[in-house]
């Protein structure tokens, strides 16, 4: 089990960019009031007195004389639950280019790191449309520092339609926030002429101190020294035989989801689809084919999805099945809400739901979610009760008993690596289905990330939570979107290799490769002309190089080769003549060459 010190753990860090607003260019338009009437203006929220209390504090700062002093004594189960905000007083269009600016200093209770805060500029109604999010760490030693943070507006706005969030509810701390100010440049401005504290996150530099033990565990983990007895077609030794290896597949999953539509479709796309995939990945997603709506051919039909099961199993790349049970009414069916008030019926549609999936993937897939995000999608379950849970890992056992059973949910790892209520729901969830006898294998942790990078040290230690509940931990749905290709690279370089030195993790998969067939194309790993993207040339790097086996080897006397490689299929070649092993946690392997 991997134990941090509490020192180490750390969240974003920026490099902070002091400008006042003289020194902007021309052109800006106020878009709230300044000095101390924006903080006055702010509407805190801390539920009603129980999370914290808050008052407006002189200052002796230069750049301004108040501050927003906030003192967050509890936790609440939502960070956006304890928050200051304001709304603009001017309109914005979208795309106009905004500016906002601010200082922050404060301590978290814990003593360890800095206060948090992450600044939203987002509608105030339904849906929340979000321009920007940000999440900023104060120095921890306690002092004042400035953000500035630029962004376009993703929609128009009236006046007091969307303004200015601080989420506060990310631990116990005492924050000061003052200086507030924020500017409307217009569609036109070269967003560059603006002032930005760069978003980073804590452990990105090469020469990191958690590195060295992950490259260590690596090792422990993910290799092994390997033994081949090299022999005639007699069995007899063959010393001095020049022999090849070269790791052909790893162990460890390096996957994607992937369209079947694109895996079965005829055309030049097609193609450098399915050998890209075949290329760079050895596990794969069906994305949406099998989602209920789409068994019932609303989206993708039976045939193209079960061609593409079919393709994988040809081309030996073990095929996930996502998901059996999504229990929000937005992910069901519209007739099966129909039989809402029926609840014996619905159970037996629900649990006929499974089977037929099941049967029809027979043997075509290695690994199911069996559910899917039940903390915020509970239709089925507020219905049936959570024990419908249970049964429904039962059925996906009967149906496919020689698949692994996975519950699949999207809050393990993102959010800074702050506790929030989704991830305590999450373990609670994973630790109902084990109490109750749910034939559950895994849990699948889902990896989206936008601007609230985890910091490797704060992922390693979400991962000893889920380790500690005994299960195999799959990452099922990574991607990564934030400013600058250089930081989403190095956030990829880092989380494959935080997830690569856990002992919990079995694979990582992408959420899509390609960006002409990926829910988010500027997180794909290949751009439209398939050109690899910084994200993707880092996980061809890691993948492929970083962590490969491939040395050319003589027989000792006795006929032996020995070498310590990574864990997966090789391809050893004696004079020219190819042979396949699989070198396993075991380690020692003998093959009989020709």
């Amino acid at each position: 089990m991997l134990r941090l010190p509490l020192a180490l753990i750390a969240v974003l860090f920026v490099v902070a960019t002091t400008t006042i607003a003289d020194d902007l260019p021309a052109g800006g338009k106020p878009l709230i009031a300044t000095g101390p009437a924006s903080l006055h203006a702010l509407n805190v929220r801390l539920g009603d007195g129980k999370l914290g209390t808050y008052e407006i504090s002189k200052t002796g700062h230069t750049e301004f004389q108040q501050s927003l002093n906030i003192a967050l004594t509890e936790q609440p189960g939502n960070t956006w639950d304890a928050a200051a905000g304001l709304p603009i007083t001017s309109s914005v269009a979208k795309d106009d280019v905004l500016l906002v600016g601010f200082w922050m200093r404060g301590k978290p209770t814990s003593e360890v790191g800095g206060a948090v805060a992450e600044f939203v500029f987002e509608r105030f109604s339904e849906p929340y449309t979000k321009s920007v999010q940000y999440l900023a760490e104060t120095p921890a030693d306690g002092s004042w520092q400035q953000y500035w943070v630029r962004f376009r507006s993703v929609e128009d706005y009236d006046a007091g339609q969307a303004g200015i969030n601080f989420q506060l509810g990310y631990q116990p701390e005492t924050l000061e926030i003052g200086g507030l100010q924020a500017w409307n440049f217009g569609k036109d401005i070269d967003v560059n002429t603006l002032p930005n504290t760069e978003l980073t996150y804590a452990g990105r530099s090469l020469d990191a101190s958690w590195r060295a033990d992950a490259a260590k565990r690596i090792d422990e983990l993910r290799k092994r020294d390997v033994s081949l007895a090299i022999r005639d077609r007699d069995g007899n030794p063959r010393p001095g035989a020049k022999v090849s290896v070269k790791l052909e597949r790893h162990l460890f999953g390096f996957g994607s989801a992937v369209s079947a539509p694109m895996l079965t479709g005829n055309g030049e796309d097609n193609d450098r689809y399915r050998n890209t995939f075949k290329q760079y990945f050895n596990v794969g997603t069906i994305e949406n084919g099998l989602k209920w709506k789409s068994w019932d051919n609303q989206w993708i039909s039976h045939r193209e999805t079960i061609d593409a099961l079919r393709w994988m199993n040809e081309a030996q790349i073990p095929a996930r099945g996502h998901v059996m049970v999504w229990p929000g009414i937005r992910y069901l069916p519209e007739w099966v809400p129909t039989i809402y008030d029926r609840p014996d019926v619905l159970s037996k549609v629900i649990d006929s739901h499974i089977r037929e999936m099941g049967f029809a993937t027979s043997g075509m897939v290695r690994d199911w979610d069996v559910l899917n995000e039940v903390f915020d999608n509970r239709d089925l379950t507020d219905i049936l009760g959570d024990e419908a849970m249970v049964n429904w890992f039962k059925v996906a056992k009967d149906v496919a008993p020689d698949a692994e059973l996975y519950y699949n949910d999207y809050a393990g790892l993102v959010r800074g690596g702050f506790p929030t209520a989704h991830k305590e729901h999450f373990v609670k969830t994973v630790r109902y289905l084990t109490t109750n006898n749910a034939p559950i294998d895994g849990i699948g942790i889902q990896g989206h990330f936008g601007a609230l990078l985890t910091p490797p040290e704060r992922m390693l230690a979400e991962l000893d939570r889920y380790h500690e509940l005994g299960l195999k931990v799959l990452i099922t749905e990574y991607d990564v979107e934030v400013p600058g290709k250089e930081l989403q690279s190095d956030f990829t370089r880092d989380f494959l290799t935080t997830c690569f030195s856990h002992p919990a993790v079995e694979g990582v998969v992408t959420w899509g490769f390609w960006a002409g067939a990926h829910w988010k194309p500027e997180a794909a790993l290949f751009a439209k002309d398939w050109t690899p993207t910084a994200m993707g040339q880092q996980w061809i790097h890691m993948t492929q190089n970083e962590w490969t086996t491939q040395q050319e080897l003589v027989a000792d006397v006795g006929g032996k080769i020995n070498f310590r490689g990574f864990l997966g299929q090789y391809v050893i070649t004696v004079d020219g003549e190819a042979s396949r092993i699989n070198v396993t946690r075991d380690g020692e392997v003998i093959v009989q060459a020709p």
